[in-house]
């Protein structure tokens, strides 16, 4: 345990010094300070809406706000730090209902799998170098979803819809299994989270529906050529080569998300009749990502877990082999040859891979959630 507490540190400070000013470089992180001060000075956290614009909820200020209190040296690092530590959480909670090891032969797994993680997964190590919450997110869902049980079930999950939206699927799955309990307590935790940052920051609330929900704003902001090369959403897949550019309206964007995230979520509801709770999550987690309508390489945080789920289904039945197979391809640094097309086959050919492999490896998860109806392999 102690050996993987160090690599943790170590894996952070890496990250920070070395693999950050290549990649990333906390951008992210150092915007929601920017936000932050635009908040303190003028009272709307979303003006101007431009490069690194806050494009979450208003509860999400909250989550940020801590960050004001931290030396600016320490910053980066302690944030990496908690990043990877909510990572480990992750891992510990989807281990300890499959190895059935101690919690410290856990906890000590789980270090060394998040310190795996971040170098092999480009998807965790841009989390990790931009600044993002990803993995922050991904813990709560992953503790509520699968570790808490009772009165508590629903809070984590209400928690982090406050700071961004997609886990809001969560609640929409809870009331498909009509586990009306955990879904009304989601959604009174997201009011009163996103009720006490109106009554603390009313101009960036109401600024927030009216102009980014409402008003289209943050839909415009992620329509550049830019954001819909490096998408990896559905949606985005009609707004580049071989297709036109302006292909989708803002309307046909939207019915486009909807379709898939309602796929998506039936496909879960159907792993989950035949108890496989961890891949119904990680489905889930597929179609909040494949589903909004920009995709971010980072939104696809949770392809660690991909490795997992055929320890619930076996490593050779159809939905195992594909989850492994999705997760291969997420090890792959795509954003690299993400260019814009050329004339020559070849360099056509590797852009639209380049661009959709991460989309069509999710793709074909959900696709065999539905096909697969073969008895489940017990591992």
């Amino acid at each position: 345990m102690g050996l993987g507490v160090l690599a943790l540190l170590t894996t952070a400070f890496v990250m920070t010094n070395s693999v950050a000013p290549h990649l990333g470089a906390n951008h992210d992180l150092l915007g929601r300070l920017t936000n932050l001060e635009t908040l303190r000075t003028s009272g709307n956290i979303y003006s101007p809406f431009g490069v690194e614009a806050f494009t979450y909820p208003p509860g999400a200020i909250l989550l940020f706000l801590p960050i004001l209190w931290i030396p600016m040296g320490l910053l980066p690092f302690l944030w990496t730090l908690v990043s990877l530590l909510a990572l480990v959480v992750v891992f510990a909670v989807v281990l300890s209902r499959h190895l059935h090891k101690s919690r410290a032969v856990t906890a000590a797994v789980a270090c060394w799998a998040a310190v795996i993680a971040a170098f092999a997964f480009p998807p965790v190590t841009e989390c990790l170098t931009w600044g993002q919450t990803g993995t922050l997110l991904l813990a709560l869902i992953v503790v509520d979803y699968l570790v808490l049980r009772g009165p508590a079930n629903g809070i984590l999950v209400g928690l982090a819809t406050a700071f961004k939206i997609y886990p809001c699927l969560f609640i929409v799955v809870w009331m498909m299994r009509r586990q009306w309990r955990a879904a009304f307590t989601a959604i009174v935790t997201f009011c009163i989270v996103t009720g006490l940052a109106w009554l603390l920051w009313p101009e960036s609330a109401s600024a927030y529906v009216s102009k980014l929900v409402l008003g289209g704003s943050e839909l415009a902001h992620f329509s550049t050529f830019q954001a819909m090369t490096a998408s990896s959403s559905f949606a985005a897949l009609f707004s580049r080569p071989p297709f036109r550019p302006d292909l989708l309206n803002d309307v046909g964007t939207i019915a486009i998300s909807v379709v898939v995230v309602a796929a998506g979520l039936f496909g879960a509801q159907r792993l989950w009749r035949r108890n496989l709770e961890l891949n119904a999550m990680t489905l889930v987690l597929v179609t909040s990502a494949i589903g909004a309508p920009l995709a971010w390489d980072h939104y696809f945080i949770f392809a660690p877990l991909l490795l997992l789920t055929p320890l619930e289904v076996g490593w050779k039945s159809p939905l195992g082999r594909i989850a492994i197979g999705a997760a291969a391809i997420m090890t792959f640094p795509w954003f690299h040859f993400r260019r814009p097309i050329s004339s020559t086959f070849w360099e056509i050919t590797y852009s639209f891979t380049a661009r959709n492999a991460i989309l069509f490896a999710s793709l074909a998860l959900l696709t065999v959630a539905f096909a697969d109806r073969s008895a489940v392999e017990l591992s």
